[in-house]
């Protein structure tokens, strides 16, 4: 039997080819610059929480989609880590707007429209970082808060693709399993000791 002939693990995607993840990039920069310039580390505990957010939301995609290839279980738990702490992260963006009596761009808000028609054409960051450096913070605040909303959509859509694909291929014991009986058809396991009565002698 030629070895290549199984496969047991799928090969570990490119995360950075995922939408999600160039998202998550630009959230992350958009974070930690935003964070430097606008707020006090020495006066304000979000600080580091927002930062920490923005990067548990980009490297728990890149830890998930890794470790997919071994165990989807983990791939999905990873996922779902990612998309929670993206969420907090926009949490904090609400509060820091409420608290600074700015306006929240609302989904059908002009802004909000054009903000999502901008990020169907750009997934690199710089372009992001460049909006960020000629506006105020509130609108910079907006912008990160939106960019984080479409990073969680995107997020979300993989979430339940995965969700699929566990539901309908199962997890590694199951792939095991398959790779096992694709073996023993292959190498004709079930042939030896037959004889007629299938290896059952004594056996009325």
């Amino acid at each position: 039997m030629d070895n290549n002939d199984i496969t047991l693990l799928a090969p570990s995607g490119d995360y950075h080819q995922l939408i999600c993840y160039q998202k998550t990039v630009i959230v992350y920069d958009l974070t930690y610059w935003f964070c430097e310039r606008y707020m006090e580390r020495s006066k304000d505990r979000t600080v580091d929480q927002m930062v920490q957010a923005a990067r548990s939301g980009k490297q728990n995609i890149v830890e998930g989609i890794t470790d997919g290839a071994a165990s989807k279980e983990s791939e999905l738990k990873l996922l779902k880590v990612a998309a929670g702490s993206l969420h907090e992260l926009h949490e904090d963006y609400e509060d820091w707007l409420r608290s600074h009596q700015h306006p929240i761009w609302a989904k059908d808000s002009v802004e909000m429209k054009a903000l999502w028609a901008v990020g169907k054409e750009h997934s690199d960051s710089e372009y992001f970082m460049q909006l960020a450096r000629t506006r105020p913070p509130q609108t910079t605040a907006n912008i990160a808060r939106g960019m984080t909303e479409q990073a969680i959509y995107f997020l979300d859509r993989l979430i339940q693709s995965k969700v699929r694909q566990f539901v309908e291929n199962g997890g590694l014991k199951e792939q095991m399993y398959r790779v096992r009986q694709q073996y023993r058809q292959q190498s004709g396991y079930y042939n030896k000791g037959s004889n007629g009565n299938n290896g059952m002698n004594g056996i009325n």
